[in-house]
């Protein structure tokens, strides 16, 4: 009896040693797991994360229109309105390979009379009307400008400025049909948009030949007069 007994003993102190071992194997893993630091616990803690390019954000910018950022293919560009309560306040910067001309240009009584005429208006229809207006006024400037540059105009110079001329006379019927197939993303604004454009078109080349005036007479003048 007491062989059986003492077998008992050495089963129970072997399960009472591997319950003892099992408990610190657990306390182990919990102490362990709890001390890891994050690049132990995963290796994807320490992958950089994308972000998107400085230039996606969004910022006060992005929230202007669209065609404030449009430029040209003649180097300009223009800060256009959405509609009759912003005000087509601003014209096109005509910018030119004559830096002396550009700074002359800007200050052009044409344009001056063009912007107070339009801070007046108070409707689309009117601001229609000045833009039609000014169209004609450029067109006129455009004629009265190139024979004062045939006649200024060294011979050298007169035939490179005739062919030019023919060139932009002769695409001019396609030039505007583009301008007004393009107004038409304008939807309800499409014949203002138009009407702008075509004025900022042959303002465009009115500044073209004023600026090759300007090289042979630095005085020359505007047929405008704001006493008309």
């Amino acid at each position: 009896m007491e062989i059986y007994f003492g077998k008992d003993v050495m089963v129970m102190k072997k399960m009472k040693t591997a319950s003892l071992l099992i408990a610190s194997i657990m306390v182990f893993s919990v102490f362990f797991g709890c001390n890891k630091t994050p690049e132990d616990t995963s290796s994807l803690a320490s992958e950089p994360t994308l972000s998107a390019p400085e230039s996606q954000a969004p910022s006060k910018a992005s929230s202007s229109s669209p065609s404030s950022a449009a430029s040209s293919s003649s180097g300009t560009s223009s800060a256009a309105s959405s509609g009759p309560d912003d005000k087509a306040t601003s014209l096109k910067n005509i910018v030119t390979s004559n830096k002396e001309f550009n700074k002359l240009f800007v200050n052009n009584p044409i344009d001056k009379a063009y912007l107070a005429e339009m801070e007046k208006a108070t409707s689309t229809a009117d601001m229609i009307k000045v833009n039609e207006k000014y169209t004609k006024l450029w067109q006129t400037e455009i004629d009265s400008g190139y024979k004062k540059l045939l006649a200024k105009a060294p011979d050298s110079k007169k035939k490179s400025y005739q062919n030019r001329q023919e060139k932009w006379v002769k695409g001019t019927p396609d030039d505007l049909k583009k301008i007004t197939e393009k107004a038409q993303s304008a939807g309800a604004m499409a014949q203002l948009e138009a009407s702008g454009e075509t004025m900022e078109f042959y303002r465009e080349r009115a500044a073209a030949i004023y600026k090759n005036l300007y090289t042979h007479d630095a005085k020359f003048t505007y047929a405008y007069s704001a006493k008309k």
